[in-house]
């Protein structure tokens, strides 16, 4: 009885252990120090540009967090935007307070970070697909808006 005992706790430990290894490579993290460095370096410019770039009614004022597809993980990052389209704040990490979700992939924010005008980078992938805009997880009134927004984003941008 106590062999099967010491063998019931073993195999939950080691599924336990599995599970949260194997749940921690599928989960959104920050964490890559060169990405977000050209991010921060990347602002200044993106914001001097600002005003250049017609996102029509689309506005993404507020707070959103950035979920960047890198093979098999996802890196996340969160970012504030002003009413002016500038970015106000960026952030290691993910903000609980984020009404929209921002994802892409590693490429697409690499070629927005060398861009000479990445406000007018940002508005064509979001024209293109390459970086989709949603309402967070919860958000039930920015998951809507985007809804109707992707879908008639071809008129909007």
């Amino acid at each position: 009885m106590r062999r099967t005992r010491t063998l019931t706790v073993l195999v939950v430990a080691v599924v336990a252990v599995g599970a949260v290894t194997g749940g921690a490579v599928a989960q959104p993290s920050g964490g890559d120090a060169d990405l977000y460095e050209a991010l921060e370096e990347m602002v200044p410019t993106y914001n001097e540009h600002a005003d250049s770039v017609d996102l029509g009614p689309v506005s993404i004022a507020g707070t959103s967090n950035i979920y960047i597809e890198d093979g098999d993980s996802v890196i996340t990052y969160s970012m504030t935007i002003d009413d002016r389209n500038r970015i106000t704040d960026l952030s290691e990490s993910a903000d609980d307070d984020a009404v929209r979700k921002i994802t892409t992939d590693r490429k697409t924010i690499e070629r927005l970070t060398a861009a000479d005008n990445p406000a007018r980078a940002f508005r064509d992938a979001v024209a293109n697909d390459d970086i989709v805009i949603t309402g967070e997880d919860g958000q039930t009134v920015e998951q809507i808006k985007w809804a109707v927004i992707n879908a008639f984003k071809g008129f909007l941008l």
